[in-house]
């Protein structure tokens, strides 16, 4: 997270909120969509849409399975691909997790330099070195990637998607990418704590706004991670009573030729 605003006019000492509304000097960052990912094999990995669907989409290569010296049914193939995917989308949230705590603890490092600036005059410049330094660290926490896939996005991205059996047909659940491009998050990239410093002064408001879009985004990481948990706990116990000798089978894959997305009836989870 860069700070590329310059000094260079009254604006310099007057709070985030205030001269953004009146001088509109924070543009919004062009909006991402990134490439269509899928978890397939137990990693993030770009959506190949000439493969057949269970190579695309689950991870496998169902003919080459069935040469092995000890073939396993294909459903259980199927369920042992799936499990491992969806463990895989629990590792991730589970990292993201990590990250979101761990920039909720710098948030709260730059509302204590905040409050040391403005109460105690005389330790701006030391009360700025914190704050560029909390800073430097949301932003290095920021590159998190998991499987060499972005944690954090900065603006709206495509969600990975982890294909799951639901009775009769595949369905695609999502997992999101936290964009970070939000107003409070994006004040505090670009502000300050000392009106000596460059950027634009912060507000305990601006802070507020950062600390709201951090526990949405907390929030949206709790509930994505108990649905994939869920899913995963529910396919492996599947694939226990399958080896038990219980019957089980797999919806149809969908036909090859459509290349398309699988059916995402929920799709903000």
């Amino acid at each position: 997270m860069k700070d590329n605003l310059s000094n260079s006019g009254p604006t310099s000492g007057m709070p985030f909120l205030l001269a953004q509304s009146t001088h509109q000097q924070v543009k919004a960052r062009p909006k991402l969509e990134g490439f269509a990912k899928v978890l397939a094999g137990g990693r993030v990995v770009g959506l190949k849409r000439e493969a057949p669907f269970v190579d695309r989409i689950i991870g496998f290569d169902l003919g080459s399975s069935r040469k092995t010296s000890v073939p396993k049914p294909v459903e259980q193939l199927i369920l042992e691909s799936v499990a491992t995917n969806l463990e895989a989308g629990v590792k991730m949230l589970d990292k993201q997790e990590l990250a979101l705590a761990q920039m909720g603890g710098r948030l709260s490092e730059i509302a204590l330099a905040l409050n040391r600036a403005r109460e105690i005059p005389q330790s701006r410049e030391e009360s700025q070195v914190l704050f560029e330094r909390a800073r430097n660290d949301l932003h290095k926490l920021s590159k998190e990637t998991f499987d060499h896939t972005a944690l954090f996005s900065m603006g709206a991205s495509k969600p990975i998607v982890v294909a799951v059996p639901s009775k009769n047909k595949w369905l695609g659940l999502s997992i999101d990418r936290c964009d970070l491009a939000k107003p409070g998050l994006q004040s505090i990239d670009r502000g300050k704590v000392s009106p000596c410093a460059t950027g634009l002064l912060l507000d305990p408001e601006s802070i507020s706004r950062a600390f709201d879009e951090w526990r949405r985004h907390c929030a949206s990481n709790r509930l994505q991670w108990n649905l994939i948990y869920d899913r995963w706990q529910g396919i492996v116990s599947t694939l226990k009573h399958f080896l038990g000798g219980r019957r089980w089978m797999a919806p149809p894959f969908p036909d090859d030729a459509d290349k398309g997305p699988l059916s995402r009836p929920h799709l903000d989870n």
